[in-house]
């Protein structure tokens, strides 16, 4: 008797627990439909294959972007140089040159030899005995052009220089010493010019004032004169440098590695021209189902399909899915103006791929998207609802 009283009481409440833990279940159960049915909010750092392909169709499509399969057709496509850049430094070479590249301006600095026989006007007066021996004595004068464009000499006086080239201001020297010296003969040169230069700066060995001769220099001439780019900064062949070239109130840009000696864009360098060298490394970036969101350098030259998706750690096995790889990029026309945007797709499943993606050239700043597996959202349904009905089994447990 004693005992069933002890025990009367303990039945209700162990039906009350086993009640408890059955509701706890139906609302975890509840709450994990509830969640299922709302799939495509579950925490993702990328869409799925599917979802590409409805966007692509879809209203919200206000880009115009289409899906382009890589195949043997556009594999091998070549990169587009910029193309708007070399055109307006072409345009650039139409400036007339200067007729004569030894022009004296104002501010250069003048060495001028004076040669004169028997007699020296600027020598040590001859004594009777070494006049009957012709001499030759010589005297070097410097002058600076002043603001003016004139010049001072003694004897002479005031001459203007601006105006002429060096054999032309050595005549009107000459002419003005003929009645003061025995034939005096005449040679000027420029020894230092402050106009007749080019000025590069940026990422360049040597930077500072370039001096422009009769050979006429072009835009790859003075970059090599100037040291080339620095060995911290040159990248692949020059290909992470952007020339930037000031004349007047034009500019234009190109990157080092599409300009080439033969191109129009690489145009006669003109006095005042002012060249910089800039850093602009190419890169490409990698989204979604990787290891490692990352913004990756070239590195080299070029970079295939192939080797940029296996620097970027490539899809990974657990959330990826290989037959959904994309390549985004903004097609430009030769102009360099943006044409349309571009999804390309290929399918890592297929063998045929790996070889595609051998010979399909990146570009900069294209971007990558590993897409992401259904089976990967289907495993973080899993695992939701298994921290959901953890605590309802735990109680069940504890009640038996």
């Amino acid at each position: 008797m004693f005992s069933k009283h002890l025990s009367a009481p303990t039945m209700p409440f162990a039906r009350r627990e086993g009640r408890t833990a059955t509701s706890m279940h139906a609302i975890a159960l509840f709450s994990a439909l509830s969640l299922l049915g709302g799939c495509a909010s579950l925490p993702s750092n990328g869409p799925t294959v599917p979802t590409v392909k409805k966007s692509a169709t879809g209203a919200d499509n206000t880009l115009g972007f289409k899906i382009v399969d890589i195949d043997a057709q556009n594999v091998n496509t070549p990169p587009v140089r910029n193309e708007l850049g070399l055109i307006q430094l072409g345009a650039m070479s139409a400036n007339p040159l200067p007729a004569r590249t030894d022009q004296i301006q104002k501010g250069d600095t003048l060495g001028i030899s004076v040669y004169e026989v028997g007699v020296s006007l600027f020598g040590a007066a001859s004594s009777a005995a070494d006049a009957r021996t012709p001499a030759a004595e010589t005297h070097l004068i410097s002058a600076q052009v002043r603001d003016d464009g004139t010049i001072t000499l003694p004897y002479i006086g005031t001459l203007r220089a601006d105006d002429a080239d060096p054999d032309t201001l050595a005549s009107r020297i000459r002419q003005r010493l003929m009645p003061l010296s025995q034939s005096p003969q005449v040679q000027v040169a420029i020894t230092q010019s402050v106009q007749n230069v080019a000025y590069v700066s940026g990422a360049i060995s040597k930077p500072g004032r370039i001096p422009l001769t009769a050979a006429r220099e072009r835009l790859l001439d003075v970059l090599a004169i100037a040291g080339g780019a620095t060995s911290t900064t040159a990248g692949a062949d020059g290909l992470d440098l952007d020339v930037h070239l000031v004349r007047g109130d034009k500019a234009a840009s190109v990157r080092l590695g599409d300009l080439r000696a033969e191109d129009v864009a690489n145009l006669v360098i003109l006095p005042g021209d002012r060249i910089e060298l800039r850093r602009a490394a190419r890169t490409y970036t990698a989204f979604g189902a990787t290891e490692k969101v990352s913004q990756i350098p070239f590195s080299a030259e070029k970079v295939s399909l192939a080797e940029a998706i296996a620097r970027a750690t490539g899809p990974a096995d657990a959330r990826a899915n290989a037959r959904g790889v994309y390549l985004f990029r903004l097609e430009s026309d030769s102009a360099g103006k943006m044409a349309q945007p571009v999804i390309y797709h290929i399918d890592m499943m297929k063998p045929q791929s790996y070889f595609l993606a051998q010979m399909f050239e990146m570009q900069d700043k294209d971007v990558i998207l590993f897409a992401n597996s259904k089976a990967s959202l289907a495993q973080k349904m899993a695992a939701l609802l298994g921290n959901l009905f953890s605590p309802a089994a735990a109680v069940v447990y504890a009640a038996k």
